[in-house]
């Protein structure tokens, strides 16, 4: 299997927009939706972390700090779901979900080249800031459509990027 990072980039972006949009419909569809929401998310992020394991050297810094981070938060997704505090589960389905976006997609803004790509991911970044603040001050805010954003805020930059780090990698090549 012929894995690049710019095919990495569309299994991230594919997996977290679907993985989000899936957990909107479980939240509806569902009385009690956590571990199908877990196991949901578990299997969709497995896929980008094991195809960066296939990358292996070729990763860089950020495909790294973006797999570990993300087991990290799902470790701590199944640690709250196994606890059963609704304070802890609340902030780690929800407000936790904005706050890893603000953090990694700073990250990724300061590390990628590309004006067009620090914006988008700057941009994002800031989005998910907002909405980490308004889940902060009213958790209920969002209620009904979180998961619909956090697709678009989170799985879509990614989708959008990959043009446009083919782009920069044609105009630096």
């Amino acid at each position: 299997m012929n894995i690049t990072r710019q095919s990495l980039l569309l299994w991230w972006g594919l997996t977290v927009t679907g993985a989000y949009l899936l957990t909107e419909y479980f939240g509806r569809a569902l009385h009690h939706a956590h571990a199908a929401i877990l196991w949901t998310w578990a299997g969709a992020m497995l896929v980008p972390v094991v195809l960066s394991l296939l990358l292996g050297r070729r990763a860089n810094a950020l495909v790294w700090v973006w797999a570990g981070a993300t087991v990290l938060a799902m470790v701590e997704n199944f640690g709250a779901h196994a606890a059963e505090s609704k304070p802890l589960m609340h902030f780690s389905f929800h407000t936790l979900w904005f706050l890893f976006g603000a953090a990694g997609f700073a990250y990724t803004a300061a590390v990628v080249d590309g004006s067009s790509r620090k914006g988008l991911y700057a941009g994002s970044a800031l989005l998910n800031l907002v909405g980490a603040g308004l889940m902060l001050v009213n958790h209920e805010l969002l209620e009904g459509y979180e998961f619909i954003l956090l697709a678009l805020i989170q799985g879509v930059p990614m989708l959008l990027d990959v043009p446009l780090r083919r782009q920069h990698e044609a105009q630096v090549g």
